[in-house]
């Protein structure tokens, strides 16, 4: 038997992913509100991101594609999501912005690692030229959106990770999902880079999350 959100029918796919009869995703923590949703996720997926960084071996060779971005979100989301690392079926949007349809889910990440891989893992960035380097990868991997939930935790891990192997590090704290929503809002809709240029210059420090 296919999954109910992999049917092969996107309204059923679309309906497959929440608990029969109400708009809750179907979760293994048996949380049957949204809040009780978001409390299991939230302190799960903590725990998941500690084990991570101690341990980031964990998601094997460090491809930074999108099989590297769906071994993240299977690690962080496990405890969480029968469906943890596997990409959408179907497609999202947010804000009256819609992603990458989910048959072309591999197509802006592969432009992602093709770039991680041409700048050595950006350890070949210069200085000054990082901020902006970082700006336009996240562009294309937030449009990928691959996961039917969970994707803005996973891809910060996913550049905390690659960030490391410069020894540089993201400080989150430094910025909220306001202005993160509206600085990637005006990447895609006006392929306009500069406010999430002006927030990674900002966030960008040598206190990397990941040793390698």
């Amino acid at each position: 038997m296919p999954n109910p959100w992999d049917t092969g029918d996107l309204e059923r796919n679309w309906q497959g992913y929440f608990i029969p009869g109400t708009n809750i995703l179907r979760n293994r923590v048996g949380a049957e509100t949204p809040q009780a949703l978001r409390d299991a996720e939230n302190d799960l997926v903590e725990a998941r991101v500690i084990e991570l960084r101690e341990a980031p071996d964990l998601l094997g060779d460090r491809t930074y594609d999108l099989a590297y971005l769906c071994a993240i979100h299977r690690q962080l989301f496990q405890d969480v999501y029968v469906w943890a690392g596997a990409v959408r079926t179907v497609g999202i949007e947010k804000g009256g912005e819609s992603f990458c349809p989910p048959g072309s889910i591999s197509q802006p990440m592969a432009h992602v690692a093709a770039e991680v891989h041409r700048l050595n893992r950006l350890r070949d960035v210069p200085e000054a030229e990082l901020a902006h380097t970082v700006a336009y990868l996240y562009d294309y991997a937030n449009f990928a959106h691959p996961f039917r939930e969970g994707n803005g935790r996973s891809t910060r891990e996913f550049f905390d990770l690659l960030l490391s192997e410069r020894a540089a590090g993201l400080d989150w704290q430094k910025t909220d999902l306001i202005e993160l929503h509206s600085a990637c809002h005006a990447a895609r809709a006006d392929s306009d880079l500069a406010g999430l240029t002006a927030m990674f210059a900002r966030i960008l420090d040598a206190d990397p999350a990941y040793e390698f």
